[in-house]
């Protein structure tokens, strides 16, 4: 019989699965297009799927994400959106293999909020689960970033959220985590533009744009032709968005991030402020990728900032040291 050892990350844009000695085998959007009918809602498409339907859509059907803000909000579509994404990663044809899982949790959950969790990976059908925190399992990565006892600041800067942790040797000293991400940035994005140039842009037409001249660099001269709906003319039309044009909402956001780090810190016990001090403060998550986080968080903060490779998925490949050794795997979980 064949055994599967996998880590899931359940995020609130993403849900990535990753294989032991193999990677991310999936990486799929957390969203389902769901029907409304007599007998409740009908999943008609999940992840890619149903993202690619997005503005082609009857109005009986309506685009669901059941995750918030690291939060399951729907606890059975969850359940339905994963057993297809698992259909696709783990293949048998009579005897349904072993399977060793491993769930990547956000910090700062309330005691209701982890039982929906349980619900979930429980309700699909594993029997053994074990719950490991984000930040606990990218602070096991190899990488020249992390010393070995010495306390590590990690600031996992998500979609839905932001999340930050003092990590010692696997174990969280203390976490916090503020509802500001990458969503939050699309959103004041969006409202920026139409204050500004009386034009109105969609999400995907946010994210984009982010993504692809975003900045925290005053003289960026970045741009991107993007289509808009003209609000004078109510007409769609292409416009050429500069960097500096979003500068502003991609400035508060990431500022109000970095006084909560810098909050976060002042609080530390002297021992562990001294080593984020010589160790400094590691970066990851979709939107750490934003050009210039680094210097900006650098010349507030007067500390040391890195941002991981592959800072979206780079939290899963931690899990392959949980994968290759059982008792360390139950420290981890028993300390957290």
């Amino acid at each position: 019989m064949s055994t599967y050892e996998i880590c899931i990350d359940l995020g609130s844009d993403y849900t990535t699965i990753y294989k032991k000695n193999t990677g991310v085998v999936l990486r799929e959007p957390t969203l389902a297009l769901v029907q409304s009918g007599i007998k409740g809602l009908k999943i008609l498409k999940v992840g890619l799927q149903a993202q690619k339907y997005i503005g082609k859509t009857s109005n009986s059907e309506i685009f669901v994400r059941p995750v918030l803000q690291g939060v399951i909000k729907n606890v059975e579509l969850t359940k339905k959106i994963l057993n297809i994404f698992l259909t696709k990663v783990i293949e048998y044809k009579v005897v349904k293999p072993t399977i060793k899982l491993i769930v990547l949790l956000p910090v700062s959950l309330s005691k209701e909020e982890y039982e929906d969790y349980k619900k979930v990976f429980y309700g699909i059908g594993f029997a053994k689960i074990d719950f490991v925190y984000n930040v606990v399992s990218c602070s096991l990565v190899d990488t020249p970033y992390f010393s070995n006892g010495k306390a590590t600041m990690l600031v996992n800067i998500g979609a839905g959220k932001t999340e930050l942790a003092t990590v010692v040797n696997g174990k969280i000293i203390n976490a916090y985590s503020l509802n500001v991400g990458g969503n939050l940035l699309d959103d004041s994005i969006i409202e920026h533009i139409e204050e500004t140039k009386d034009c109105i842009i969609s999400h995907k037409t946010a994210t984009k744009i982010k993504e692809e001249i975003g900045s925290l660099y005053e003289t960026d001269k970045s741009s991107i032709e993007v289509f808009v709906q003209d609000k004078n003319i109510n007409n769609q039309i292409t416009k050429i968005i500069y960097a500096k044009d979003i500068l502003k909402p991609i400035y508060e956001n990431y500022f109000k991030i970095l006084q909560t780090i810098q909050a976060f810190f002042n609080e530390c016990k002297s021992e562990t402020a001294e080593d984020i001090r010589n160790e400094g403060i590691v970066l990851y998550g979709g939107a750490s990728q934003i050009a210039g986080l680094e210097k900006f968080f650098k010349s507030i903060l007067n500390l040391s900032v890195f941002v991981l490779d592959n800072p979206e998925i780079i939290a899963l490949s931690g899990c392959e040291k949980l994968f290759s050794d059982n008792s360390f795997l139950q420290k981890i979980v028993d300390e957290n």
